[in-house]
């Protein structure tokens, strides 16, 4: 049972039930046909008998008289002749089968079968001048043909269960080796997956269905090996975003406990302990949140209005610290962004930290609608981004110490990341000569 459970047992069930039919209905029809065309010939014996008994029938001086011929003895075992009902000549006979030859005295054209036995008989009338003047009653016997037909039936029950067999067989066999390749595949696919996640089924010729599926686990191996590079740069990215605020809480620590500080020294050694401890953590839950967003998690929607007065709310002690006034455009009615808020914050939270690094007084946040998307908008009125810099702003570290930049390089990256993991992308639009500032634009889909 536990074979006919796997494809390749039921596509063999599958096919012993459809030979099952098709040899029962030849089988069938065999017989039938076989018992039909036996009983036709039984008939035309008993007919030509009775015909040729007939033959032999005389009238003489109103009545019938046996005419006598070579072959009597022969036809006059099997046949009864009648004078109207009376018999002139009769065949030894069962009590049984006289009775069915009497009976059929009188009659014409008539077949009958003795009950419960193996003879047919046949009456045929004798005709004096237009009418009926006698009968003739031939035997024929059924015992050949009725084995015959017992031969016959078993014979093709026979065969039938040899076609069974050989159907069964081969469908197994055909079946098997028609699953092979798929179970190669199968093993294949499993095996790179855990170990060579480059190895491919590729471009070799094979049929429609098996190209098919080694298209589908091509498919498949190249989605499980960009969710581990996935992985492995997600954890590579922790790594180095994590590796700058971590030494700085190492080496304060280290500080700390190796000299005795002033009071002073030591608050502005916890101060640093405690921004690098909220940039780890705001660097963590922006790397989750692209991660959500990459693997489509956390879709939403969000007022941009709302978004921009939040994020204006939350940098205001910041700039207020630096003297740098936020100018906040909003937009003139609703606008719905197709990207949750939260989201939303932590795409324009590292441009806004960008451009209060190298802003002078003034840092412009905007938004508007264009083309079926929502464009933010975050410029300042710093020093602009450095020729050298333009092709590099977007790589994680390429920009760290640049221009008196403080930080790890990895807010930018981490923005456009964010924002692309949305549908979306962040561009350096305005990179701005000396003195003009820079703008930075996040386009998120609407």
């Amino acid at each position: 049972m536990r074979r006919f459970r796997t494809l390749r047992g039921r596509l063999t069930a599958l096919g012993l039930l459809g030979a099952l039919a098709a040899v029962a209905v030849l089988t069938v029809a065999f017989n039938v046909i076989l018992d039909r065309s036996l009983n036709a010939d039984a008939n035309a014996r008993a007919r030509s008998l009775a015909t040729a008994a007939a033959a032999t029938v005389e009238y003489q001086h109103g009545r019938l008289r046996v005419h006598e011929a070579v072959d009597d003895a022969i036809v006059d075992r099997r046949v009864w002749v009648y004078d109207g009902t009376r018999a002139i000549e009769r065949p030894p006979a069962t009590p049984q089968l006289q009775r069915t030859a009497d009976a059929l005295a009188g009659s014409a054209h008539v077949f009958d079968d003795v009950p419960d036995g193996d003879v047919r008989l046949y009456a045929t009338p004798v005709l004096v001048r237009g009418r009926q003047a006698g009968t003739v009653v031939a035997a024929q016997s059924l015992a050949a043909y009725d084995r015959t037909t017992d031969l016959a039936l078993l014979g093709s029950l026979a065969l039938a269960a040899v076609l069974l067999g050989a159907v069964g067989v081969l469908t197994w066999i055909t079946v098997g080796r028609a699953l092979d390749p798929v179970r190669e595949m199968t093993a294949s696919a499993a095996d790179w997956s855990e170990h060579d996640l480059a190895q491919r089924f590729g471009a070799t010729p094979r049929p429609d269905e098996l190209g098919e599926l080694a298209r589908t686990f091509d498919a498949l191996l190249d989605r499980v090996a960009a969710s581990l590079r996935h992985e492995q740069r997600l954890s590579a990215e922790l790594s180095h975003e994590l590796r700058t605020p971590l030494a700085r809480i190492v080496a304060e620590i280290e500080l700390l406990q190796r000299r005795e500080r002033s009071p002073e020294d030591r608050s502005d050694a916890y101060a640093v302990v405690a921004r690098s401890a909220e940039q780890m953590s705001g660097i963590l839950e922006t790397l989750m949140a692209a991660a959500r967003a990459e693997a489509q998690l956390d879709v939403g929607r969000s007022e941009v209005g709302g978004v921009l007065d939040r994020v204006a709310e939350g940098w205001a002690p910041a700039l207020a610290e630096r003297g740098v006034e936020l100018e906040l455009r909003r937009p003139a009615g609703p606008m719905m962004a197709g990207v949750d808020a939260e989201v939303v914050e932590r795409i324009v939270a590292p441009l806004i930290d960008n451009a209060l690094r190298y802003a002078r007084s003034h840092i412009l946040l905007s938004a508007v609608a264009r083309e079926g998307a929502i464009v933010l908008s975050v410029a300042d009125d710093g020093p602009g981004v450095g020729a050298d810099a333009r092709d590099h702003v977007f790589e994680p570290g390429r920009v760290a110490g640049v221009n008196g930049h403080g930080g790890a390089g990895l807010g930018l990256p981490l923005a456009r990341r964010l924002a692309v993991a949305s549908g979306g992308d962040v561009t350096l639009t305005s990179p701005g000569a000396a003195g003009a500032g820079a703008e930075f634009q996040v386009r998120l889909p609407a």
